[in-house]
């Protein structure tokens, strides 16, 4: 049974199969944990780059504030947009936000904020 054995693994033909039968799994499992490390980075750099978008909104929505709600929702929300694309242009690029999407954003955050201060 050995000698069998041996002689099987000893075959050049046979050694040559076997590497190429463990390189591709090889391969393949390290293709697999490379895909799985790009999605897992690529989440939390999205996740990081909405947090950033949001926060710029909502503080431009405070320091556009500063005129009180008298000055309408359109300004205030053109301004707080204008600030995070300022404050935050590198978020901005890497999630491409479609037209508009600014805006209802900063809307949201100046309809809440008004609600707050009851204007």
């Amino acid at each position: 049974m050995f000698d069998f054995l041996h002689e099987i693994l000893t075959n050049e033909a046979v050694q040559t199969a076997l590497l190429a039968i463990i390189g591709a799994v090889l391969t393949f499992i390290a293709n697999r944990a490379t895909g799985a490390f790009q999605a897992a980075t690529g989440i939390r750099i999205e996740e990081k780059h909405m947090r950033a978008l949001h926060s710029a909104i909502m503080t431009g929505v405070e320091a556009a504030m500063i005129d009180g709600p008298e000055a309408g929702l359109e300004v205030i929300r053109h301004r707080a947009v204008r600030y995070a694309q300022q404050s935050v242009p590198d978020a901005i690029r890497a999630l491409v936000p479609g037209d508009g999407v600014l805006d209802k954003l900063a809307e949201r955050y100046v309809r809440e904020a008004m609600a707050r201060i009851g204007g």
